[in-house]
């Protein structure tokens, strides 16, 4: 325990209450959706966090366990943790996480929690600004989607995970079957809660495409999407997310798109008028070489 004004302490999920947690995130100026306690129960194997007493500061600590090692993790489906209240700092973390995490991945806006971080990019746009200025691309594409497509809300995830599933899976070697059914767990728990809004692209009655929200105060985040590629090129996405811009513009403040490092992904979320924004990847790795050595051998 650290020897400071306020104690922090670490506690497992199971200890953490609920309700404290959730108001103190909501309460923050700082917007996380990643970090309310019904969101990592959806997407984390498991996690508990470094509290004081009265919560007034927490961090949530996803992690796995393997072979009896400990590891932090950035689950799927989330972007950055943070450390919310000023009782305890990052390095005070540092000290306190090193002894009991081999291993440690995180991410984070700020560049310089410890050394030399891997920097990365995602793409956010501001919605209350008098005009929104589409490129030409998108705006040809939106009249396309308009002429093909009607678009409507949803409270069943299935058929986008399941065209996900047909479509992109294949290409992403990062997302499990495993963090599919957590994506469903994680988009239902949010419609459930009102945190969510799932919007879909029909032509006639064929599915043709899906884009889910996350909301949260002042923030709308990107989640998931899926479409064919010959719905794509009649600009089906297009057309979800202007429904989409025009559904949110005048509540909220930000359409986060979550963000991607692809040039070509984040370009179609630039011919909105999002920008990039810089956030950081952390390791470090003092994983014992027996466990590296068992991990190796497995492949």
């Amino acid at each position: 325990m650290l020897n400071s004004a306020y104690k922090m302490e670490f506690r497992e999920r199971k200890e953490i209450d609920t309700a404290k947690w959730d108001e103190r995130v909501a309460s923050d100026a700082l917007e996380n959706i990643f970090i309310y306690s019904w969101y990592l129960d959806a997407v984390s194997d498991n996690w508990g966090a470094f509290i004081t007493k009265d919560y007034e500061s927490i961090l949530a600590i996803p992690y796995t366990k393997t072979l009896g090692i400990k590891k932090i993790y950035q689950p799927a489906f989330t972007r950055e943790i943070d450390l919310l209240g000023s009782q305890f700092s990052w390095d005070d973390i540092l000290k306190e996480i090193t002894p009991k995490f081999k291993s440690v991945q995180f991410r984070n806006a700020s560049p310089s929690i410890f050394e030399n971080p891997q920097e990365r990019k995602h793409q956010i746009l501001k919605l209350n600004v008098p005009d929104l200025k589409y490129s030409s691309n998108a705006n040809r594409l939106i009249k396309k989607a308009e002429k093909l497509y009607r678009f409507e809300l949803s409270d069943n995830p299935e058929q986008l995970i399941s065209l996900f599933k047909a479509t992109a899976l294949k290409k992403i070697d990062s997302i499990s079957e495993d963090d599919l059914n957590k994506l469903d767990r994680l988009m239902n728990a949010a419609l459930k809660l009102e945190h969510g809004e799932l919007i879909e692209a029909y032509e006639g009655d064929r599915f043709a495409g899906a884009v889910f929200f996350l909301k949260d105060k002042k923030r709308i985040t990107y989640l998931k999407s899926a479409g064919n590629e010959s719905d794509k090129k009649n600009g089906a996405m297009y057309g979800l997310v202007d429904f989409a811009i025009t559904r949110y513009k005048n509540d909220f403040e930000h359409l986060d798109f979550g963000g991607s490092d692809i040039e070509n992904v984040a370009n179609f979320y630039k011919k909105f008028g999002a920008e990039d924004r810089s956030y950081y990847n952390y390791n470090l790795d003092n994983l014992p070489v027996w466990y590296k050595t068992i991990k190796r051998m497995k492949g």
